[in-house]
């Protein structure tokens, strides 16, 4: 039995890991009524006449929430994109601020009986202002 101990702490943190979804936020003015997603305008830059709502981040690492692989750069910058959107949009916000994109290496470790191995995968990470455009 306790040779299996190992293996289950790994899957049961594996678990924990992959299934929290990869969005927070901080609030940081008034949450308006949600709305569709795809209504929320990406922006380089503050627009006139807009109210702070949240700080959001978002990544494209896999989650069961919303699972999906993507395979280029391109796919993971849309998903975390995506993410962040449908965040903004709950919050009630009609727009964001992208902050900042980046990609970051995540390593993988895996064990079996024939020893230990490891894989890196890059993922996407963008920050960004969760606004309401007035």
């Amino acid at each position: 039995m306790s040779k299996y101990i190992p293996i289950l702490l790994f899957t049961l943190s594996l678990f924990v890991t992959k299934a929290c979804y990869p969005v927070s936020h901080v609030i940081i003015g008034d949450k308006k009524t949600p709305i569709n997603y795809a209504d929320v305008k990406v922006y380089t830059d503050y627009p006139d006449n807009y109210e702070k709502i949240a700080i959001i981040e978002s990544s494209s690492d896999l989650a069961y929430k919303d699972f999906s692989i993507e395979l280029t750069h391109q796919e993971k910058t849309n998903k975390a994109l995506e993410r962040l959107k449908k965040e903004a949009a709950l919050l009630g916000a009609n727009g964001v601020v992208i902050q900042n994109i980046s990609t970051n290496i995540k390593q993988h470790f895996s064990y079996n009986e024939n020893g230990a191995s490891s894989r890196h995968e890059k993922q996407k990470e963008l920050n960004a202002i969760a606004i309401f455009v007035k």
